[in-house]
């Protein structure tokens, strides 16, 4: 089988069920008895054993199949869940995703040897097995539905579909009846010409995935995935979708046949025997061999203490309304983006033509095109724009394994995952989040028996939040651990040879807390593998403003600290002034001007060897732009004009010979010739076609 083209949708698929994994055993952990979450487990390890057997990773497949075997226990409660099934398992996820990314790196699956973890849930199952059977022996019979396998289709009833439907499965076609849904039976044939039939079901799965919650397949998932079957298969499945939608997702795919539907109704009762509508339609998702509990209420998406699980109704009108969106390649956004640019400097080109040669009529067909060009640009950007849920999903798992590595009780609250940044940003804000809250984990935090000393809860509260002012988006890291004690840092800033004493009894709290974001600096008196190596709070600073971000900290001593990330929604089209320096242009980001003046040169002064101006009663540092940049000079200039400036707290006046006007530029890298550069954060083409430089104001400021 040519297994290529599908590659990259085996990849993404399988980092998201990773990631249900995850959360999964997270909420598993804080709730034994919630069969909702271990069924949702099941069913994800059970697909992910699936494509991995179906794309040939056997490896993959092997250990998901021992996880599956224990999952499956403990839904029938052969077994109990305990810390170290739940650890076994946590191991096994972070296997697997080694293997996938060895995979998505182009080399072999097992270069991670698994043979432990086999051999490991290998001997759950056998030790707990031997332990529960005299038991099970002893109890009464279990119901037909918890003991038996699903009726096969050769089961017929009355009501006109070709399968009976256990207890269950009809609660919870039921419930899903009640927020809108409805169950649908499907029977899906192949071609005879067919040569690869457990890919194409597997494939089929795939596309129901997309549209609704599979709760069966006949025969069942093992045998598709083995071929053990004729040309057809049949699925029952919970949708919101139009049988129309699912008959053309599943007919599209080749080698198909015929796609039939069945729309199941119940009659009166509380057992009720399925009343059905035919149609050509069809719907899913998930693959899985054995029914679903109902469903139960999901819990509140802003709180987490590692874990929360969506109910399968929830995850079903979830994966009802992705049905409407298609996954489309990075690359293809980021050449969208490009093209925008271009459009947006010939935008700006025309004006410019217009202006010079005082076309009217240009200039109104360029008025209508503007309004055209803005909406296209706001739709491309909010395409850009993915919520940052994609990096607070990994946070409960980190924080569940430090917290049990420090011997602590921490609850991880986490709120607003839903603030959308732009994708650059994303991709770039994971690590800055993880070391603050490794920090706050490590030294915010107290021990348990210290907290109650103090008369707080022996829980320590650790908060990560979003949310959106103006445009930007700040993110904070707060905790309800001891703070920072200002004098502790002044001291330690002094044993490192940081400052002098002087130098730090002359600063206030506030300042010398910032002492923090220096390079080397670090108040733990034994290094861990946490924290305690003077590296993590100068990378998330200089990280943060390498996005044109700031980070801040506010703190107070036993009550806790919060830590602020302040970053632009976008890093691709900004508002920028543009300035000459003698024949140069130069752009500065709009976000870190304060204000703009004009002076004349006996406004400077000079203090302590260093040129400073006063405004409205602040004394601001002036950088002299055309020295800064080295830049030749050609004239002199009787008026200078000053672009006050700011990064965190710092301010300082840039000198220049020209304001010539606020203007949209859209950013292109400079590329690895100009990496050295660091008072540039980029570039831009003008309208004229001339490139201006982006100064980076940050990095002039520090």
């Amino acid at each position: 089988m040519e297994t290529n083209q599908y590659m990259d949708m085996f990849l993404d698929e399988s980092h998201e069920h990773l990631q249900s994994l995850n959360d999964g055993l997270l909420g598993l952990e804080d709730n034994a008895e919630d069969l909702s979450i271990l069924n949702e487990i099941f069913r994800n390890a059970h697909t992910l054993k699936g494509m991995s057997a179906t794309m040939g990773y056997n490896k993959i497949a092997e250990l998901t199949h021992e996880m599956e075997d224990v999952l499956d226990m403990l839904r029938k409660e052969q077994l109990a869940v305990t810390g170290d099934i739940i650890d076994t398992l946590f191991k096994c996820i972070d296997s697997l995703e080694q293997m996938i990314d060895n995979v998505a790196n182009g080399d072999p699956e097992d270069l991670i040897d698994v043979s432990d973890l086999v051999a490991k849930l290998s001997s759950i199952m056998r030790g707990e097995k031997a332990a529960a059977a005299p038991a099970a022996e002893a109890s009464a019979p279990a119901p037909a539905a918890d003991s038996a396998p699903a009726v096969e289709a050769s089961a017929a009833v009355a009501a006109g579909v070709p399968v009976e439907l256990s207890d269950t499965e009809k609660n919870i076609i039921t419930e899903a009846e009640k927020t809108g849904m409805h169950g649908i039976y499907l029977k899906v044939t192949l071609s005879e010409s067919c040569l690869l039939k457990s890919a194409r079901s597997y494939m089929v799965m795939n596309a129901l995935e997309e549209l609704g919650e599979v709760i069966r397949t006949i025969p069942p998932a093992e045998e598709l995935e083995q071929e053990a079957f004729e040309r057809s298969f049949e699925v029952i499945l919970i949708t919101g979708a139009e049988e129309e939608q699912i008959h053309d997702a599943v007919i599209g795919i080749s080698e198909i046949e015929t796609a039939e539907t069945q729309i199941i109704k119940f009659g009166a009762g509380s057992a009720p025997a399925p009343v059905v509508e035919q149609k050509s339609a069809s719907t899913s998702a998930a693959t899985t061999p054995a029914p679903a509990p109902a469903p139960k209420p999901s819990a509140p998406a802003n709180k987490s203490s590692g874990g929360g699980q969506q109910s399968a109704n929830a995850a079903a009108q979830k994966k009802s309304h992705a049905g409407q969106s298609v996954r489309v390649d990075i690359e293809k956004l980021d050449t969208l983006m490009n093209l925008m640019g271009e459009l947006v400097i010939n935008k700006v080109r025309l004006e410019q033509i217009g202006q010079t040669h005082r076309l009217s009529e240009l200039t109104e067909t360029l008025e209508q095109m503007d309004r055209v060009t803005t909406d296209l640009q706001n739709i491309v950007m909010k395409v850009r724009m993915v919520p940052v849920s994609q990096v607070f999903n990994r946070f409960p798992r980190m924080v569940r394994d430090v917290t049990k590595e420090l011997n602590k009780e921490i609850n991880l609250t986490i709120e607003g995952e839903d603030t959308e940044l732009d994708r650059t940003v994303i991709d770039e804000i994971g690590d800055p989040i993880m070391h603050l809250l490794r920090n706050s984990l490590d030294h915010g935090i107290e021990m348990p028996d210290e907290r109650e000393a103090k008369g707080k809860p022996r829980i320590g509260e650790v908060g990560l939040i979003a949310r959106h002012e103006g445009n930007n988006v700040v993110i904070m890291v707060t905790d309800d651990g001891k703070g920072i004690d200002a004098d502790i840092i002044r001291r330690k800033a002094v044993e490192k040879g940081l400052f002098s004493q002087e130098e730090v009894d002359a600063m206030n709290d506030a300042d010398a807390v910032r002492i923090v974001f220096l390079p080397g600096f670090s108040t733990a008196e034994k290094i861990s593998d946490i924290s305690g190596r003077g590296v993590g709070m100068d990378v998330v600073k200089s990280k943060i403003e390498s996005l044109s971000g700031q980070v801040d900290v506010e703190t107070h001593v036993n009550e806790g600290s919060i830590f602020k990330i302040k970053l632009p929604l976008t890093l691709a089209i900004i508002q920028a002034m543009l300035v000459q320096v003698q024949n140069e242009i130069y752009a500065i980001p709009l976000a870190s001007i304060d204000s703009t003046l004009s002076i004349q040169p006996s406004d400077i002064s000079t203090v302590q060897n260093n040129e400073v101006i006063v405004l409205r009663g602040e004394i601001i540092p002036i950088i002299r732009m055309e020295e800064y940049l080295m830049v030749p000079h050609v004239k002199d200039t009787k008026e200078l004009f000053v672009v006050v400036v700011h990064a965190g707290d710092s301010k300082a006046g840039m000198v220049v010979d020209k304001l010539i006007g606020q203007q949209e530029i859209v950013i292109k890298t400079l590329g690895n010739l100009f990496m050295g550069l660091k008072m540039f954060s980029g570039a831009t083409v003008l309208g004229d076609g001339k490139v201006a430089l982006i100064l980076d104001v940050a990095t002039m400021l520090n």
